[in-house]
């Protein structure tokens, strides 16, 4: 990355919270609503659900009556109790009511700092401060960690993820935001154009008419009740991805590659220099006559996996050779593997091809939704050869090249098997030939 760390404003940003006397600082005093109400609502959920004959107006109001001040006093407790201060070298962080727990958050071992804004969150002008840290995993479903700070208000989480990252990076506490260069983002109209082309909106929606029509038109409501999954589905697949994807930008900063997504829950990621160990470029059917792909992404110690939801070939081929320098997806010689390897795919082995230069190990496959997978040779970290009863006897082996769990799986399929211990043998040497540079550079 060429940009230099800098305020953006060129004045050091002012705290938004005073801290007291001894330099800590409390959690937004909305906390304490944000919180209690989440035990409101997966109470009344549970109560629902399994005592759904016998609730009445009565019951949900006594319920009630005592829930809401015990989630407020929950609440009220665990911000009155959580307080956090960044000393020199680490985040320490207060916490617990009858059993006080401090948590020192070591900096040198800082990976991201993230913002997210759940839709209340976003609502009421706060967010969640998501830290991780390196060697642990952490996976887009999580919601919660010993160490997230939730809720600040937004200026203030932003001056706080500013100051980590720059203590983490040995520059001075008020250096301000790094500033960021956007790469790309996603245009509505192509991420609307893209969820209409995908089959799985229209799948969804034909089984909500296949099963709620004959039911509507019988009288029989427990016939239309069975639909209600399928609804779940065309939500998931249609306004739910709309809201994911869009604003969708992909900026790059000192800090490493931001991602900020989200119409109703935004989040804003970070991805550190380095950390991106795979790339799978995806070309679904209806989408080619576009020449849209979507890319996804395995990133160490976990992360956002979705690269970009939808974006021309072109744009998608630019990204890839900003995060990963002199990759060439195009200009990599692919080959095929051997005719009998029809025996056992007999459909698509013509698309399956696998090929390498000095800096990457590409895969193509499939042929409904085509994806090419590519993985640097520095970070590959296992290398297995797997060959079924099947694959045997017609002297053919599959070649996995193993990285951080993520969507993308790199693997030569079909290949003859002395030509895979062959491939095996030269990717293990280019590997560490890449790990070799990987420190040299890093150095």
């Amino acid at each position: 990355m060429t940009i230099e760390r800098g305020s953006t404003t060129g004045e050091a940003p002012a705290r938004a919270t005073r801290p007291g006397q001894d330099g800590f600082h409390r959690l937004h005093p909305l906390t304490p609503f944000l919180r209690g109400w989440v035990i409101v609502v997966a109470f009344m959920a549970t109560v629902g659900r399994n005592l759904a004959d016998d609730v009445t107006p009565r019951i949900i109001g006594l319920t009630l009556i005592f829930l809401i001040p015990a989630a407020g006093t929950y609440g009220y407790c665990a911000w009155r109790f959580t307080r956090y201060r960044v000393e020199r070298d680490n985040l320490r962080l207060d916490t617990g009511l009858l059993v006080r727990r401090t948590r020192h958050v070591r900096l040198d071992r800082l990976q991201s700092v993230d913002i997210a804004q759940p839709l209340l969150a976003r609502v009421t002008g706060l967010a969640i401060l998501r830290i991780d840290l390196a060697g642990r995993e952490r996976s887009e479903l999580d919601t919660d960690s010993g160490s997230d700070l939730r809720y600040l208000s937004v200026g203030h989480a932003q001056r706080l993820r500013a100051e980590l990252l720059a203590t983490a990076a040995g520059l001075a506490p008020d250096v301000g935001e790094a500033p960021q260069r956007p790469l790309a983002e996603v245009p509505p109209r192509r991420l609307v154009a893209a969820i209409a082309l995908s089959p799985a909106p229209w799948v969804a929606l034909f089984g909500v008419a296949a099963i709620a029509t004959p039911a509507l038109l019988t009288g029989t409501l427990t016939g239309a009740l069975g639909a209600v999954p399928m609804l779940g589905s065309l939500w998931h697949t249609t306004f739910r991805r709309f809201a994911a994807g869009y604003p969708y930008t992909v900026s790059e900063s000192p800090d490493g590659l931001r991602i900020n997504s989200g119409l109703l829950n935004r989040t804003h990621a970070t991805v550190p220099p380095g950390r991106v160990q795979a790339i799978s470029i995806g070309e679904p059917a209806l989408w080619r006559w576009s020449g849209w792909v979507t890319l996804r992404m395995n990133v160490a110690g976990g992360g956002p996996s979705v690269l970009l939801p939808v974006a021309r070939r072109a744009d998608a081929l630019a990204l890839i050779g900003r995060l990963l320098p002199g990759v060439d997806v195009a200009a990599v010689a692919m080959t095929r593997p051997p005719r009998r390897a029809a025996w056992l795919a007999p459909l698509h082995w013509r698309r399956l091809s696998c090929g390498a230069d000095d800096t990457v190990f590409v895969v193509r496959r499939g042929i409904v939704r085509r994806h090419t997978d590519l993985i640097p040779h520095g970070k590959v970290q296992s290398i297995r050869i797997v060959q079924n009863p099947l694959a045997r006897l017609l002297r053919l082996a599959d070649m996995h090249l193993d990285t951080t769990g993520g969507p993308v799986t790199v693997r030569a399929g079909l290949r003859d098997a002395d030509e895979a211990v062959s491939l095996a043998a030269a990717q293990a040497e280019r590997s560490r030939i890449g790990r070799r540079h990987a420190v040299r550079t890093a150095g």
